[in-house]
């Protein structure tokens, strides 16, 4: 069936994608994902929770409009779409505290709430790895977990990533969320040998964790349009159809 015969007129649907690392694709999936999501729906947004290592607008969002051929927007221009950009290349917690400042969940609340009422589809991006602290007190992951919204995990040929994929699985297990899916992340130079085993062990995992062995090969950014998103979004869509 054609991906964009599907009717996703209707509920409002949130995701967060997340990575077994930081530098492992989470921006360009996002921007991707959205820019597939904008040819069947106009009411699509993505959010970077927080951006570190840049100032003003977050260079992710900046990725994002991007990659999903859009200008910047007067919610990326006030905040909701970045609302915390600190300019330490650091952990969330640590970049806030340099500034002396901290990640309130709050605030999250606030500009994820005020994104949901004006969008269809509202796509986050995490920061770092799943466990990254936002402050003192709270863990990415469990501040996604709070809301329950579904996750794709980024993972990627390169060396570590079958152990980090498989530490990811187990967080995400151990709090029972839902993962629609693994993006495999073919960008780089790796050796065919290893794409093929860490594929195969990638896959052999979520079966371990007891996920949908759901996986989704995302090839160079040039050849984004070649990426079948469909998978990964049809568990929302059979949820939503059923209702």
């Amino acid at each position: 069936m054609d991906e964009r015969k599907h009717c996703l007129a209707g509920p409002q649907h949130t995701l967060a994608v997340v990575g077994i690392d930081t530098g492992v694709g989470k921006s360009y999936c996002t921007g991707l994902l959205a820019h597939f999501l904008l040819s069947l729906s106009e009411r699509v947004t993505t959010m970077k929770l927080v951006q570190t290592g840049c100032s003003g607008i977050a260079e992710d969002i900046l990725l994002h409009r991007r990659l999903m051929g859009l200008p910047v927007s007067d919610e990326d221009q006030q905040g909701l779409s970045n609302p915390y950009v600190f300019k330490v290349p650091a952990s969330p917690h640590l970049a806030a505290s340099m500034e002396g400042k901290a990640v309130e969940r709050g605030v999250l609340d606030q500009a994820v709430t005020s994104l949901q009422q004006r969008h269809q589809w509202l796509v986050l991006e995490g920061a770092g790895g799943l466990l990254v602290p936002l402050n003192a007190e709270l863990l990415l992951l469990d501040y996604l977990a709070s809301h329950a919204w579904p996750l794709i995990l980024v993972s990627s040929p390169r060396l570590g990533a079958i152990n980090h994929t498989r530490l990811s699985l187990e967080a995400i297990k151990g709090r029972d969320m839902d993962l629609l899916g693994l993006v495999y992340n073919l960008h780089g130079n790796h050796e065919l040998e290893m794409v093929r085993d860490t594929l195969r062990e990638c896959k052999r995992a979520l079966r371990d964790y007891g996920f949908r062995e759901t996986v989704v090969l995302m090839p160079d950014v040039k050849e984004s349009a070649a990426i079948a998103w469909g998978p990964l979004l049809a568990p929302l869509i059979e949820r939503t159809a059923a209702v």
